[in-house]
Order: structure tokens, then C-alpha cells, then sequence
């Protein structure tokens, strides 16, 4: 295996294993407790600048703690929890990102731009290759001739 073949190999083992790291999720909650605080974690507090209702002490982020917890309790999903909560205090609250519309870009545009990045180097390596093959001139040999024998003079 040549060396341009093993550092490609390991070019790819990299980005492959940043790619399934990235990609792992978790999965679902195990108890309920776990599933509570995933959905306060993704609530915004109303009051608070940029805090989620887990990050918060005020009042309204722990009744909201509180509703969550007994909501699902109750057996509610995920999803209706949310809705209560979009309906009762608005959709800023809920920080989950959207995948429609304009906002899918935000999960698109960076693969797009990796496999561009990985494109142009590829593009870029091949390049610097093919003229790594050039030959020296005849005038490239004389001026290396006469430095040597300037250098050989000192």
C-alpha cells in the first residue's frame, strides 16, 4: 500500500467515524424523569432571556417544570406537551428546531459544504501531483550548477 493510499484510508477513517458520532442519538428517554427534563431542556422560560426552563429558577419555569412533569404523568406524548405549552405562552418557547421550509438549510448547507471542502482537496491534491511530475529545465540545472559552485567557492 502506498503512502498516498494510507493517508487517504485514513483521511476517510476520520471523517467517517466524525460523521457517526455526529449522527448517534441517544434514543429515547429511559424513565420518566429522563423524558422531563429532555422536553425542559427544549422549553424556553418565558420570563428569562435565552434560558431553557432547566437553566431557570424563576417562578413560571418551575410551574412549567411542574406541568411537564404531571402531563406526563398522565400519559400525554411529547408532542401534545408541546403544543400546551406553544399554546399557552407562545412559539418562542419551544426551542426544538424546525425541519421545514427555509430552516432545513440549517441541516443541509453544512454537509453540502463538507462534501464541496472534500471535493476541492480532492481536486486540489490532484493537481499538486501532476506537477510534482515536471522535470527540471536545462536552465533550472545551470543555476543549480552555478550555486553549487558559488557554494563550493565559499
Amino acid at each position: 500500500m502506498t503512502r498516498r493510499v494510507a493517508s487517504w484510508l485514513a483521511v476517510a477513517m476520520i471523517g467517517a467515524a466524525a460523521f457517526v458520532y455526529g449522527a448517534v442519538d441517544e434514543g429515547e428517554p429511559r424513565t420518566d424523569s429522563d423524558r422531563a427534563y429532555a422536553i425542559s431542556n427544549t422549553i424556553g422560560c418565558p420570563v428569562c432571556q435565552g434560558q431553557s426552563v432547566v437553566e431557570s429558577n424563576a417562578p413560571i419555569a418551575k410551574s412549567i417544570r411542574e406541568t411537564i412533569a404531571l402531563r406526563i404523568d398522565a400519559g400525554w406524548t411529547d408532542a401534545q406537551i408541546r403544543a400546551e405549552l406553544r399554546d399557552s405562552y407562545g412559539e418562542d418557547v419551544d426551542y426544538t428546531p424546525s425541519s421545514e421550509g427555509i430552516t432545513i438549510l440549517v441541516w443541509i448547507l453544512p454537509v453540502v459544504a463538507f462534501a464541496g471542502a472534500v471535493a476541492g482537496l480532492v481536486v486540489v491534491f490532484r493537481k499538486w501531483k501532476r506537477e510534482g511530475d515536471l522535470e527540471a529545465s536545462a536552465a533550472d540545472r545551470k543555476l543549480v550548477e552555478a550555486a553549487r559552485a558559488l557554494a563550493d567557492e565559499d
